[in-house]
This record gives structure tokens, C-alpha cells and sequence, in this order.
């Protein structure tokens, strides 16, 4: 479990981007100690740190030794080689839900976020509230992390989330940054002060389909932990699970039943699934299609869900 590796920096707008044109143009721009990544990058040594914990959090990159030079370099995973082609600058909406899934779903990385969306159930909280619960979870799980990357976390995840433009009175100017996840509208501070915070449920009409259709095929092709593995025999996931499930489409996205049924009845008016009710086990299977069912190119139906998705945009 990992926690305060973002510096106290929440991810701001334009540094992915920022990160993205920078590993491609060098993969050792994080790890090659004879660089200045704080002059190619243009932010200071601290945010510097900060982007390079933010680009594996959100699943875009991912560090290893390289096949020839036997040095740490960064690389970009599937999804970051994908986005790299399709949305370099990460703009289009259905780009920050991939990474909000791969964020959320991040135990090993990113473990505040993941515990926010899988394991805190509070809908009305305080800091208070979510620094005790996760201080249980962490000793639960044999750590022994200090209150202070509790505290910091939980900031960070407002800074995330709560669009700071809200309350832009109480905001210094020289760190006024809005984060880009605070489009998806997923969390909200209520009454002034932000002492007090909600979990926010999206309408539907915020997520596109072919992106929720590929965090279904994300829940079959990789088990909770992340890890690779087909866990649902010929794509056919109970509807709890998409529900209740840690790490699930309905956990991430911060979905109620209700919504969550409307955005499946949208993809099943589409042919992408189909609703299977049956006497005490509601099923959602994922249609056999082409592009999809088997591995097409080197890439999982996860990956071509996604390729469909940016291709539909061009369109």
C-alpha cells in the first residue's frame, strides 16, 4: 500500500499532458539523474515528483528496467500507448473516466483513492470521518502509516474532486489550479467551510457507453487487485457484482442502482450487452462481437472497446 506519493499535489491541468509528451520524447525523463526534468517540464522539483507518482497512479505509464540500456525508464502502459494516440492532451471526457477507473481501482499506488471508492461507504463525511476509517483499514491490512499521509490524502482527494472554483473567494491566487477529475462531479463540499463533503452520483448522460462498456470488460480481464486474470467465464458478470464488487464499473464511477441500470439499458438498446434475468441471479452478458471477443492486434477487448470509443469520436 502506498500513501502521500503525490507531494501534496493533486493532479492539475495540463500536466498529464505535460507528462505524456515528456516520456514519449525521452523514457528516462523521470529516472536519468543527468537530466533537468524541472526544465523540460516547466514545474518545480516537488511537482516534478508529483507527476511521475500521478502518471502510474492513473495507469498511464509504468517503470522498468530497459532491454537495452539496463536502466529504470518510464513506458507507457496499453491504456497510456492508446490515449498517447487518440488523446494526447487529455481532453475529451471519456479519457479522464479511464483514468478515473484506473485510478480508483490503483490499491497498490494509489490506496486512499482506492479505499474512498471501494471500502469508505460514507456518502456525507468529514475528514475526521475518513481519516478514522481508513486508519482502521490500514492496521487491518498490517500498516502502520502515520495520521499526517492520512490527513494529506484526504485533502488531496478533495483537491481532486471539489472543483475549487466554487468557493474561489477562499482560494490563494498562486495556487488557484483547477484538477481536471473535478469534471467527473464526483464528490461536492456541502455548507461553508468545506468541512463537510458527499459523494456525488454522475448522471449517465456524463459517462459515454463504450467507456462503461470497457470498464466491464476491465472487471473480466483483471481481478481485484489488478491483476491480470479472466474471472468471468464467457463475459458473463452477475449484476451485483458490477454493483458491489471491489474495483467494479459501479464502485469507481460512484453509481447507485438506479443509474447504473439506466446506463446498462442504454448499452443493451445498443447491442453491446444484454440484461439476463433469471430466478435469484440478474446476469449482464457482454455480446460476442468481433472487435471484441477475441484478442484482436495484440490487444484485450478491453483495450478494443476503447480504440472503438476514440474511433466513434473521429467520426
Amino acid at each position: 500500500m502506498k500513501y502521500r506519493g503525490h507531494e501534496t499535489f493533486s493532479i492539475r491541468k495540463n500536466w498529464l499532458a505535460k507528462g505524456i509528451e515528456a516520456v514519449q520524447k525521452n523514457p528516462g525523463i523521470f529516472t536519468d539523474k543527468t537530466l533537468e526534468p524541472m526544465d523540460e517540464l516547466g514545474i518545480g522539483r516537488n511537482m516534478v515528483v508529483s507527476l511521475r507518482y500521478w502518471m502510474k497512479a492513473v495507469g498511464l505509464t509504468k517503470e522498468e528496467k530497459g532491454k537495452e540500456s539496463k536502466k529504470t525508464e518510464t513506458s507507457f502502459t496499453p491504456l497510456g500507448k492508446i490515449i498517447y494516440e487518440h488523446d494526447k492532451f487529455v481532453e475529451e471526457a471519456g479519457t479522464l473516466w479511464l483514468l478515473q477507473n484506473e485510478l480508483a481501482a490503483n490499491r497498490e499506488n494509489a490506496t486512499s483513492w482506492y479505499f474512498f471508492f471501494n471500502e469508505f461507504n460514507l456518502t456525507e463525511f468529514t475528514k475526521d470521518d475518513f481519516v478514522t476509517e481508513l486508519l482502521k483499514f490500514d492496521k487491518g491490512n498490517g500498516g502502520s502509516t502515520a495520521l499526517s499521509s492520512f490527513d494529506s490524502d484526504f485533502e488531496c482527494i478533495v483537491n481532486t474532486y471539489v472543483s475549487r472554483f466554487k468557493n474561489a473567494a477562499e482560494i490563494d491566487p498562486e495556487d488557484n489550479i483547477e484538477s481536471p477529475f473535478a469534471e467527473l462531479g464526483l464528490v461536492d463540499s456541502i455548507g461553508s467551510g468545506k468541512k463537510l463533503y458527499r459523494k456525488v452520483i454522475p448522471p449517465k448522460q456524463n459517462i459515454p457507453p463504450l467507456i462503461f462498456l470497457a470498464s466491464l470488460y476491465r472487471m473480466c480481464e483483471k481481478n481485484e487487485d489488478g491483476g491480470a486474470k479472466l474471472e468471468y467465464k464467457n463475459f458473463e458478470i452477475p449484476l451485483s457484482d458490477i454493483q458491489n464488487r471491489k474495483n467494479s464499473a459501479g464502485k469507481v464511477f460512484n453509481l447507485d442502482v438506479i443509474t447504473l441500470m439506466d446506463i446498462l439499458s442504454e448499452l443493451e438498446t445498443l447491442n453491446f450487452l444484454k440484461v439476463v434475468r433469471t430466478s435469484g441471479l440478474d446476469v449482464v452478458r457482454l455480446l460476442p462481437w468481433k472487435d471484441f471477443e477475441k484478442v484482436s492486434g495484440g490487444k484485450s477487448a478491453y483495450e478494443n472497446c476503447i480504440e472503438k470509443y476514440y474511433g466513434e469520436l473521429k467520426k
